[in-house]
């Protein structure tokens, strides 16, 4: 069953009355809404009392575009930034210690549930954009040609900078660069025929069954596996509802950004996904959609070529397109009892607690 209604997750079902343990699952909920490349989700929870132990689950690994687990990570730690989110938004204290086992490198974090706290004033900003969590969702369709304000842009940096990462906004002449250097990165991937298999799995229609993966934007396998056919979910979709061709690109990216940090360990990868989820936020908070252009980024050469394009020191992570409009269609998430062991034991939700599946939401294009 499609499980869409893991969207529906309401501030009003918050356990008030039940235990540090109640309310650190229900809080959960919301780190499954995190982004995650192709959608793979990987990332698995356990709970034991009032502590939260997050995990990279490398089954969901992607190998040919992301052999280090770089996006796996920081898709996790996008997942870790709604689960401290919301356990401060319902006004408790939180307690994180990042990559806590170094024998265990599959253990990324670990979360205490703390004390309830008063609010204060620093923390309304981070109330206001928790409120867009089961809103957002990166936009894969054309944006209007509409600039991005200096005040929001401003804002994204100092969203960035609180998490110990840096956003470097591209003025004219780099972005049309840099989204050349998307494009020539595209067509290098794409003459892969282990890439085109990769995406073609996680996107094939079949993902529906799983809850995971991007099957709205599956084609048949003999156009998928065409190296010359251009990708919707590699790219964005033009008001054809086609993917746009090289000589459209640059047009429809209104402001394009680049994500990154000093140094490029696992500490700083969890950095650059904390701030990537508090960016898409803020982002949506302020009515900017937001996607990813990350072609380059994942071939190891014009990575290293980027950072000469831009002459910003330190790790180039993920390049973010922002803009006006389109039309979000959200993704299913596998249900909470496949990613979550409460003390050792797999997660069982309670009657009340299950998700309606049957019922048919408007953003969910299969019938």
């Amino acid at each position: 069953m499609v499980n869409i209604d893991a969207w529906s997750v309401s501030e009003h079902e918050f356990p008030h009355e039940g235990s540090a343990q109640d309310k650190l699952v229900f809080c959960i909920r919301y780190a499954l809404l995190a982004p995650s490349i192709y959608n793979t989700q990987p990332w698995q929870f356990e709970v034991k009392g009032a502590e939260c132990c997050l995990y990279a689950d490398r089954r969901y690994a992607l190998a040919v575009i992301d052999p280090d687990d770089r996006s796996l990570i920081i898709a996790c730690s996008a997942a870790l930034f709604n689960l401290r989110m919301a356990i401060r938004y319902f006004g408790y204290s939180e307690d994180v210690s990042f990559i806590p086992d170094v024998e265990n490198e599959d253990l990324l974090a670990i979360v205490k549930f703390g004390e309830k706290v008063e609010s204060e004033n620093d923390e309304e900003q981070d109330k206001d954009i928790f409120k867009v969590v089961t809103a957002f969702e990166k936009n894969h369709c054309a944006f209007l040609d509409k600039a991005v304000s200096q005040e929001d842009i401003d804002d994204f940096k100092t969203a960035c900078s609180a998490e110990g990462a840096w956003l470097y906004v591209c003025d004219q002449n780099e972005k049309n660069r840099v989204v050349n250097m998307v494009a020539e990165a595209d067509r290098i991937q794409s003459m892969t025929k282990n890439f085109r298999r990769e995406l073609c799995l996680w996107t094939d229609k079949r993902r529906v069954d799983s809850n995971d993966g991007l099957p709205s934007y599956g084609m048949g396998f003999s156009a998928m596996m065409n190296q010359f056919t251009p990708h919707i979910v590699r790219r964005f979709a033009g008001p054809d509802k086609e993917a746009v061709t090289d000589a459209d690109f640059a047009e429809n990216v209104p402001l394009l950004a680049i994500l990154g940090t000093v140094s490029g360990g696992a500490v700083e990868r969890m950095m650059t996904g904390q701030a990537l989820m508090r960016l898409c936020l803020l982002a949506q908070s302020k009515g900017l959609s937001v996607s990813t252009l990350n072609q380059v980024c994942e071939v190891p050469e014009m990575r290293l070529r980027l950072h000469d394009e831009i002459n910003q020191q330190g790790r180039a992570h993920i390049i973010l397109r922002f803009g006006y409009g389109g039309k979000i269609k959200h993704t299913a998430r596998r249900p909470l009892e496949s990613v979550l062991k409460v003390n050792g034991i797999p997660y069982v939700a309670r009657s009340s607690e299950k998700v309606k599946t049957s019922q048919k939401r408007k953003f969910w294009p299969f019938k």
